[in-house]
């Protein structure tokens, strides 16, 4: 049967290829060749071989333990009066089934042709599943991370900021690390958008995040928590090192002005400081007093870091 069904299928070409067969002998090694051969498309395969239903265990490996619903499965046998063909279509997923003694070089070729252009068929709409698949998943990261993300500056929304932070301080809980933030105010904002429109507002609000975020480090996370306001949340510092942060962010919005459509415009901010405390329950309490220490750099003229007490 191996030496006919290769005279049989000698010059047979699908789509413009030689097809390559392979065989074997028993269940078994035919079970070995399909885990370590990817992509076969087609199987001549006895019902008897190393036992009686061999042919038909294998069918239920390949289909059940290793999932493979693509391969075409042709089934022959010598006794076809043992099993019933609508008992054995009915009770194994296989795709063909016809008697040795039925089984001439243009019945092979014909079926063989067919079996491969179902498994042709089957392939390109597993590809195309795959891919609308990728593609879902793509696109549904992306929708996620623009449901974190402010609009307009690029930067975290506040519902993101507060599971950054609420992880963050399960952090700093269990490890006894600490966790620092501050909250950024731009002095005077509304005189930028009432003298040159909020297309320019909008313009010099990411100048600024640009500035916050080169002046930031990399564990440092920003996000706008209103129209000018922002608020940083920093990992494992303490209060000195979110006050140097915060100096740092407030010199770099000061030190020079932010240039658009060749308008010079000064910005400077007021920024409260607070690290959290180990009897806070959440980060809402840190983040109130970062708010009171923000009004006292106001009410200090502005342009200016206060910390928190407590």
């Amino acid at each position: 049967m191996h030496a006919v069904t290769r005279l049989a299928l000698a010059r047979l070409r699908f789509r413009g290829r030689p097809v390559r067969l392979l065989d074997c002998t028993s269940a078994a090694e035919a079970e070995r060749i399909l885990r370590s051969t990817p992509d076969i498309a087609v199987i001549l395969l006895d019902v008897v071989m190393e036992t009686e239903d061999a042919g038909l265990q294998l069918v239920r490996r390949i289909r059940e333990d290793l999932g493979n619903r693509a391969i075409r499965i042709v089934l022959r046998t010598g006794q076809p009066a043992r099993v019933p063909e609508e008992e054995l279509v009915l009770a194994y997923e296989i795709d063909g089934y016809t008697a040795k003694t039925e089984l001439t070089a243009r019945r092979l070729f014909t079926g063989m042709v067919t079996a491969l252009r179902a498994y042709a068929d089957l392939a390109a709409l597993e590809r195309q599943l795959a891919e609308r698949g990728r593609a879902l998943e793509e696109t549904t990261v992306r929708l996620n991370r623009m449901a974190m993300l402010d609009p307009l500056t690029g930067v975290w929304n506040r519902r993101r900021f507060l599971d950054l932070a609420a992880a963050e301080l399960a952090r700093a809980r269990r490890y006894g690390r600490h966790l620092g933030l501050f909250l950024i105010d731009l002095d005077g904002f509304k005189a930028v958008n009432d003298t040159h429109g909020d297309a320019i507002g909008d313009a010099v609000l990411r100048g600024v995040v640009k500035r916050v975020r080169a002046a930031l480090r990399i564990s440092d996370h920003i996000a706008r928590s209103g129209g000018e306001e922002f608020v940083v949340l920093l990992p494992e510092t303490d209060s000195a090192g979110a006050a140097v942060v915060a100096e740092r962010v407030r010199a770099a919005l000061a030190d020079s002005p932010i240039l658009v459509d060749d308008r010079a415009i000064s910005i400077t901010a007021s920024i409260g400081v607070a690290n959290w405390l180990s009897f806070e329950p959440g980060v809402e309490q840190t983040l109130h007093r970062a708010e009171h220490a923000l009004q006292a750099a106001k009410q200090a003229g502005r342009n200016r870091v206060e910390r928190a007490t407590g």
